[in-house]
């Protein structure tokens, strides 16, 4: 069974020291376009850990400028380098070192027997990542070794193809292929982010990469847009829209940009979820006048009724297993989290604490629900075992913190904080509430952002 830890980068150097030499020192072949985000193969690197970073305990590592043998200037190389430093730095895991307390010469290679470890253990590092860049035209290769100085072992090898005119994509699958390396899990840097962004000209639906970067937009209908939902093969992105004047629920294809309107009954059609299997979606109708909660085919055809309690029902949303849906209700008096068996029966209580608890997200192995909880006049972001024990609360400030959604690792968490007095923007943690750090840049205001689905595909955690 796959569990997360406390990051400790001591217990992972010494698992690192336990890798075989004669793994430690393969080289992958060149890799051709189809390869260049394909992970590293855990196979080669030995046994891992799996963890959560925090800033008090993350791994000392050292990334050297890049070496150009061609392909790309200088002003390039940094830029790509920046991608990578700051993937890696929001991972949580590692303290990037500076490169003033370098001291190999600019002449060493990358390669093994290219340059001596003695130079990276006298300031202080434990992982060393290095890279050349050469090509020609169009095309670039990255050409990477991950290194474990310590034990003066090359952990991977590969080489990462790409274009000059996206070096950001490329900075992703090298960030990817060093977590990979030192951590024996996937990455998180190809994923993206839907949300809804105010940038002065009404609320729109976007896709960001998943550190609120590159917004692209989805609904572009200048008219307020709620609750984005992602399908489960990240084709579609379903919202509330009131570009009719009345709160419907639509659906965006992102291949082909088509807009369907999907439910439009009178009154509120808001915060559809989507099952993992991709067959229903769960929202909530007022149309015969109280909140509650039905499921939905994707055409808008209801399938069935969820709720039937006198109080509002809303923000459902399915466990991995698609078997159990979590939602708000203030049948009791106050908003608290319930859960039900997915066709709506076994009704049970999740949340007794605290008066006002809403906008519930499974963690994607489905033993963990992170809400928004209201303490002391503010909001801030708790989670809660899927059996009710283990509550804690991962935030704490003088603003309301809210909108939790879990990365496809579930080692991170996504959220909405106004904490910098610069409008709500969108901030990444790791799992146990480490590393806080704001993503977007105050020039617009964020809600209601939604981790999409792993383009790689489904990640195991058995």
């Amino acid at each position: 069974m796959n569990r997360r830890f406390p990051f400790n980068w001591c217990v992972l150097a010494v698992a690192l020291l336990a890798i075989p030499a004669a793994h430690a020192q393969e080289e992958a072949p060149a890799a051709d376009d189809s390869e260049a985000s394909t992970p590293a193969d855990p196979e080669r690197t030995g046994s891992f850990i799996t963890i959560v970073g925090g800033s008090e305990a993350a791994m000392p590592l050292a990334l050297p400028d890049f070496k150009l043998d061609s392909g790309l200037d200088r002003p390039g190389a940094e830029t790509l380098r920046a991608v990578v430093v700051r993937d890696l730095t929001l991972s949580g895991y590692f303290q990037m070192m500076d490169r003033a307390a370098f001291i190999e010469p600019v002449t060493a290679g990358v390669a093994p027997g290219e340059f001596g470890f003695d130079e990276w253990r006298l300031p202080g590092a434990v992982a060393l990542v290095k890279v050349a860049i050469e090509g020609e035209g169009d095309a670039i290769t990255a050409r990477a070794h991950i290194y474990n100085v310590e034990a003066g072992q090359q952990l991977a090898a590969r080489n990462v193809a790409g274009i000059p005119t996206d070096l950001t994509t490329l900075g992703h699958t090298l960030a990817n292929l060093v977590i990979e390396a030192l951590t024996g899990t996937r990455g998180i840097f190809h994923t993206r982010v839907v949300a809804v962004a105010n940038y002065g000209r009404g609320k729109e639906v976007y896709v960001f990469d998943y550190d609120g970067q590159n917004p692209r937009p989805v609904s572009r209908n200048g008219s307020i847009n709620l609750s984005p939902a992602w399908s489960p093969d990240g084709t579609r992105v379903s919202y509330t829209s009131y570009r009719d004047n009345n709160p419907d629920l639509w659906i965006t294809d992102l291949r082909s940009n088509r807009h369907t309107k999907v439910s439009s009954f009178p009154g509120i059609n808001a915060g559809a979820e989507w099952s993992p299997d991709g067959a229903e979606l769960a929202l909530t109708l007022s149309k015969d006048g109280d909140s509650e909660i039905y499921a939905l085919q994707p055409d808008g055809s209801i399938i069935r009724r969820l709720t039937r309690q006198f109080g509002i029902d809303v923000s459902p949303t399915y466990s991995p297993d698609g078997s159990t849906i979590c939602f708000v209700s203030s049948r009791n008096g106050t908003p608290q989290l319930f859960l039900a068996d997915r066709d709506g029966e076994n009704v049970r209580r999740l949340t007794k604490r605290g008066g006002h608890n809403v906008a519930p997200a499974f963690s994607p192995d489905g033993r963990t629900i992170a809400f928004a909880g209201r303490d002391e006049g503010r909001f801030d972001i708790f989670v809660v075992d899927a059996d009710g024990g283990g509550l804690k609360r991962l935030t704490q400030t003088s603003y309301d913190d809210e909108d939790p959604t879990w990365s496809p690792d579930g080692n991170h968490i996504l959220f909405t904080s106004a904490r910098e007095g610069a409008g709500k923007q969108l901030y990444i943690m790791t799992a146990d509430g480490s590393n806080q750090t704001r993503l977007t840049d105050g020039k617009g205001s964020y809600s209601n952002p939604q981790w999409g689905p792993d383009p790689l595909g489904p990640r195991s955690f058995e």
